[in-house]
C-alpha cells in the first residue's frame, strides 16, 4: 500500500480512529493511503500541495455505505464514474485528519533526528517531501517518529497531519483557503 496509513494517537490510548465518509468527484481515481480534500462542490478530490486536508482514503462504499470492490486487477484502487456526483454517488471512506493521529508514510527521502517536529510538505496526494523540512513555516505534515518499525530505513515515519480541515487555526491565524476547484 502506498500513502499514509493511521498507526496511532498521541493520546496512546490505542483508540479505533473514527471514519467518515464523503461522496467522491467525478471521474478520479483513488487509491487507500491518499490524501483527500474538499473541493468547491463539497465532494472528496486528491489533495496537492497546499491543501487543507480532510483525511485518509480507507475505502470506498456506495451511496447506502455499503462496501464496494476495488477496480479490476488491484488491490486498493476505485475509480469514480464521470457521474459520480450525481448518480453512482460513490463514497470515499477515510479517516479524519485530526491533530492527535498520527499517520505512517515512506517518503520520498532519509530523515536525521535533526528533522524530528519539523513541517514537510507533500509532492502528491500519498507522499512526503522528505527533502524541505522547516522548524518555522507550516506545511502539510509534522514529522514525529523516524523509524517506527525499527528496521533502519531513515526514510519512513510517522506524521501528524498539520494543515487540516480540522486544525484550522494555526498558530492564531484562521487558515480560509482550503477548499478549492
Amino acid at each position: 500500500m502506498a500513502g499514509f496509513k493511521f498507526r496511532k494517537t498521541l493520546r496512546g490510548d490505542g483508540v479505533v480512529p473514527a471514519e467518515l465518509e464523503l461522496v467522491g468527484a467525478n471521474s478520479i481515481v483513488f487509491q487507500i493511503g491518499d490524501l483527500i480534500r474538499i473541493n468547491t462542490g463539497g465532494f472528496a478530490a486528491l489533495a496537492v500541495a497546499g491543501d487543507l486536508i480532510y483525511g485518509v482514503v480507507t475505502g470506498v462504499t456506495d451511496k447506502n455505505s455499503g462496501r464496494t470492490d476495488p477496480d479490476t486487477d488491484t488491490l486498493d484502487i476505485y475509480t469514480m464514474t464521470s457521474d459520480n456526483q450525481t448518480v453512482a454517488l460513490r463514497r470515499i471512506r477515510c479517516i479524519p485528519a485530526l491533530a492527535d493521529y498520527l499517520f505512517y508514510n515512506d517518503a520520498d527521502a532519509d530523515f536525521a533526528r535533526t528533522n524530528l517536529m519539523q513541517y514537510f510538505p507533500i509532492n502528491d496526494e500519498n507522499d512526503v517531501d522528505g527533502t524541505t523540512g522547516n522548524d518555522s513555516t507550516i506545511n502539510t505534515v509534522r514529522l514525529i517518529v523516524i523509524d517506527p518499525d525499527g528496521d533502519a530505513d531513515a526514510s519512513k515515519g510517522l506524521f501528524q497531519i498539520v494543515e487540516s480541515f480540522w486544525a484550522q487555526n494555526c498558530m492564531g491565524v484562521v487558515d480560509t483557503g482550503g477548499i478549492e476547484a
